[in-house]
């Protein structure tokens, strides 16, 4: 009997074994009873004038039968837990087994009353056997209880039956044994195929949670950002997809990047960057709260989405917040920082919905603007920002149309030698005027066209028409062309260039060519590997606007510069304050300890000329000298620095 009432309640399927019956038991016991009072009910009527009231065996049952049900129905009406279960299922066993003994002794006890009494024994052995038999297919789903009718039933009126002097009795018993055996072998291929089902179920249940297991792991895995956590980009912008198809609900986008933090990743190293990344996204998280759906874009970026905000100053105001949360000191692995963040919001209302992707462009725009101004931080999309966006797209347009070459030229803007006078070199500038969009200056089409990788095609064009122009002028005067991030790290790049020189005929020992900081910082090694290669062909090297971005001596260290270039913010500087001056005269100062001439760029008068050459400035270079003209310009210009000026190497 244990075995069917115990099980392995260490497994899924033998838990899953002792819950299947249990449901089942409990679904049977209230048919169970009530198949048993009733034919003991008949058995009675059947073998006497009727049913007597007092101690008697329909009494007995019933009485069984509203204990049994109490004790199922009538308490714990939550789910039992297993061990509750299996307690249960005993009792039946047991509770079984003494109705069994009940209805076995009254059967024997009247087939011996009315032993003069054919029928009625005939009686007493249709209704015990009817009894047996319903009861044991009721128990099915406990083997154990089932046999226990068959056994205590039908076998001792089998047996009574045999004994007797009365074939049709032993007839009789003969077809209850048979029915009973075939009851129990029918109760045995019941309980054998109910256990291999329900293992089988707990087998693909289990198969089915590990599946969704899997692919739920799978989906945070395609969802999260593995370094802090937050959603990553792909799911932020599902959230936003989401939250902008509810077009009767106003949201605000905000996207929001820490300020120099490529310069912590360069210095202290990335997992120190990490570990940064991880804790603004903690303090973003604690700032944003229940208000919105916090992600990491990428690198330092952020994304926000604030549902339900659709006015400017709701926006501005839980934008400085989240600031608020955000910025701050910080000790990253015994390292102490400053966090400063910048912030973008974008706003999509009612009454003027976006998409999701105009709204992140408004967020974008909006974070320019942002850091712009620091001093602030934060910034709301205003239509005004829209003139931007608005003239970039028409850039990007016009860069792509057929025949732009064609509106290319360059102008050319001479260098001054300081000492004698003389023009040393002319420096190539681009110049594009469109037909519709106008003039367009270099620093503003440029971006772009590295962007969409056109700039190759418009520096070879310029180049050749820069080499055009070096043709006719003299030999010691140089060609300075800029080498933009794109040329200079690019792999062949200076055999290009020397290529280019070859097929014009230019020596390239009248090439200086011109890289700014922020260009070698794309691929230093590459951008290194280039200028050498130029070099030794004889090309002059410079470094431009140095003193702004990152100033780092250590490309003076690393890289073999001609000539150095002075930011013109440098050199204004130094005729407003008197800290500016020194510190020109003390940049001047590290050139010349390292052997490498200076030149002065934008002097816009004839007291910064003075003042850059009082300093030391080898060479000088701007609109009051000379602004940029065309190639044919050249020729009506001085090619001295103008006679009103007196230089103070001059004046002696």
């Amino acid at each position: 009997m244990q075995r069917y009432v115990e099980a392995d309640l260490g497994s899924a399927s033998g838990r899953a074994l002792v819950e299947e019956r249990y449901w089942s038991l409990r679904r049977q016991v209230p048919i169970v009873y009530l198949l048993g009072f009733v034919n003991v009910c008949a058995l009675e009527v059947a073998t006497s004038d009727g049913l007597s009231v007092g101690l008697n065996l329909p009494t007995f049952v019933g009485t069984c039968g509203l204990i049994r049900l109490g004790q199922w129905f009538g308490r714990d009406r939550g789910t039992p837990s297993h061990e509750q279960m299996i307690r249960r299922m005993r009792q039946t066993v047991w509770f079984a087994a003494a109705v069994c003994l009940a209805v076995c002794g009254r059967c024997l006890y009247l087939m011996n009353v009315d032993s003069g009494d054919a029928a009625s024994q005939m009686a007493v052995m249709l209704f015990g056997g009817l009894t047996a038999i319903g009861v044991a297919y009721g128990l099915t789903a406990l083997p154990a209880a089932g046999r226990i009718p068959l056994l205590l039933i039908i076998g001792p009126i089998s047996v009574a039956a045999l004994v007797s002097s009365e074939p049709r009795f032993a007839g009789a018993a003969f077809g209850l044994v048979v029915a009973a055996a075939l009851t129990l072998r029918l109760l045995n291929a019941h309980s054998r195929h109910f256990t291999d089902v329900i293992k089988s179920r707990s087998v693909i249940v289990h198969e089915q949670q590990r599946v969704q297991h899997a692919h739920q792991e799978a989906l945070v895995a395609a969802t999260t950002d593995f370094l802090t956590g937050l959603l990553n980009r792909r799911a932020f912008v599902a959230a936003l997809d989401a939250a902008t198809s509810e077009q009767r609900k106003p949201l605000a986008l905000a996207i929001l990047d820490l300020d120099r933090f490529k310069s912590v990743n360069d210095t202290f190293g990335h997992a120190v960057g990490d570990q940064l990344l991880k804790e603004v996204a903690s303090r973003l998280l604690r700032a944003v709260g229940t208000r919105g759906i916090v992600a990491r874009l990428g690198g330092d970026e952020f994304g926000i989405l604030l549902p339900n905000v659709g006015r400017a100053k709701d926006a501005q105001a839980i934008g400085s917040e989240i600031l608020a949360g955000v910025n701050g000191d910080v000790v990253v692995v015994g390292r102490p920082f400053v966090v400063a963040a910048c912030c973008g919001i974008g706003i999509s209302r009612r009454k003027q919905l976006k998409s999701p992707s105009r709204l992140m462009a408004d967020a974008d725009l909006a974070l320019y603007q942002a850091k712009a101004n620091p001093s602030h931080g934060l910034a709301v999309f205003e239509l005004r920002m829209e003139a931007p966006r608005r003239r970039r797209t028409q850039i990007e347009s016009a860069l792509q149309r057929a025949g732009i070459k064609d509106h290319l030229q360059v102008v050319f803007q001479p260098i001054f030698n300081l000492g004698n006078g003389q023009v040393i070199a002319n420096e190539a500038l681009a110049r594009w005027s469109d037909p519709e969009l106008g003039s367009i200056g270099p620093s503003e089409f440029v971006p772009i066209a590295e962007q969409l990788n056109l700039i190759e095609d418009i520096n070879d064009h310029l180049m050749q028409l820069a080499f055009r122009s070096a043709h006719e002028w003299e030999d010691h005067v140089k060609l300075a062309f800029n080498l933009s991030a794109i040329q200079i790290c690019s792999s062949g790049s200076a055999k290009r260039v020397l290529g280019a020189m070859s097929e014009a005929r230019i020596n390239p020992a009248r090439l200086q060519v011109e890289v700014t900081e922020t260009a070698l910082l794309a691929d230093f090694d590459r951008a290194r590997e280039n200028l050498t290669e130029l070099r030794q062909a004889g090309a002059t090297i410079v470094l431009d606007d140095f003193g702004a971005g990152y100033a780092s001596i250590g490309y003076l260290r690393e890289i073999e510069f001609d000539q150095i270039k002075l930011d013109g913010g440098l050199v204004t500087a130094a005729r407003q304050t008197g800290d500016g001056k020194r510190l020109l005269r003390a940049v001047i100062g590290l050139c010349e300890i390292l052997g490498v001439s200076t030149v002065a760029e934008h002097v816009e008068s004839e007291e910064l000329l003075l003042l850059v050459t009082e300093l030391g400035c080898t060479a000088a270079q701007g609109f009051w000298l000379c602004p940029p003209v065309p190639a044919e310009g050249l020729r009506s210009r001085h090619a001295t620095i103008p006679e009103r000026t007196v230089l103070p190497s001059r004046a002696a």
